[in-house]
């Protein structure tokens, strides 16, 4: 009888250790609603205007390289799934190398968090980003 009472009791425990995991969910899950890391591109010679708002006329307030990274505020995708930093913005135009060489102009911008509560602008066809 100890027996099985023993291998129900391991069996409750696994359970409640498999409902418990579903409950708290899994680091995938965490990670997906983090803020997208965002930097420049070496088809731009590694700069990336950090702006005070979406448009060319706003002041720069500083500029990102490959190796600095600034983040997202918002982390939707956008419709083109170019940018996990949706809700993008549309603003000013401007021109730079897109990833794949050409010159690109576009309209499209991201906030971030570069001077968090202050609001802050990168140009999103110029920039690169990592989730």
């Amino acid at each position: 009888m100890s027996r099985s009472l023993s291998s129900w009791s391991v069996r409750g425990v696994l359970c409640g250790a498999v409902l418990a995991g579903a409950l708290v969910g899994t680091p995938a899950t965490a990670a997906e609603s983090e803020p997208a890391l965002v930097h420049a591109t070496e088809q731009n010679a590694c700069k990336l205007n950090v702006r005070s708002g979406p448009g060319l006329t706003h002041s720069i307030l500083t500029t990102l390289t490959c190796h600095n990274y600034t983040t997202c505020v918002h982390s939707a995708a956008d419709a083109e799934g170019a940018s996990p930093c949706g809700p993008l913005l549309t603003g000013g135009e401007y021109s730079c190398v897109g990833a794949d060489g050409k010159q690109v102009v576009d309209n499209r911008w991201a906030e971030v968090a570069w001077r968090t509560p202050k609001p802050s602008y990168v140009a999103v066809a110029c920039a690169a980003f990592r989730g």
